[in-house]
């Protein structure tokens, strides 16, 4: 009775797949670069942080996800990047094998659309880490509106208002 308790207790502890790491990133602007100063370019210093991820849509978001633990050899993840457009919407899914110089994941996202975004780590069928990322209109949201100097000229009060 003790060695299967004991056993069970055993199983409890060790974790079979990969554990959760970190995300970093790192932005470049590659429009005046030719085809192949943007393949052969590597990033190699990224900010670690999973807070304020703002984008412009001009910029190439670099990005790295590093372990915690080594996974181990050969483990194919599975990353998504998804949308939200009532709800989220997936957009991009590759298959990623660790690098071996770093033991990380790494990719790059190109002119992305203003919006908000969702990127995730799976394994196995299982989504280990995910974050989310906001893609901003190159001038900014603003709470002005364009037809708001038009109300204030506007006479007719139906017509002010409906707008």
């Amino acid at each position: 009775m003790i060695r299967i308790l004991f056993l069970v207790i055993l199983a409890l502890l060790v974790n079979c797949g990969p554990s959760e790491g970190e995300f970093g990133w790192a932005t470049t602007q590659d429009e005046n670069k030719s085809i192949l100063e943007r393949e052969l370019y590597m990033v190699t210093d990224f900010k670690m942080t999973r807070v304020n991820l703002i984008f412009a849509p001009s910029d190439t978001i670099h990005y790295i996800y590093t372990f915690s633990r080594h996974p181990g050899e050969g483990v194919e993840f599975v990353v998504t990047l998804e949308k939200e457009s009532m709800g989220f919407v997936e957009i991009d899914l590759k298959k990623k094998m660790l690098e071996a110089e770093t033991s990380s994941l790494k990719d790059r996202f190109v002119r992305l659309s203003p919006g908000k975004y969702r990127l995730q780590v799976a394994y196995d069928e299982e989504v280990i880490d995910s974050i989310e990322f906001d893609v901003l209109p190159e001038e900014g949201y603003s709470f002005e509106s364009p037809d708001i100097d038009k109300d204030r000229e506007e006479k007719d009060d139906i017509i002010k208002y409906s707008r």
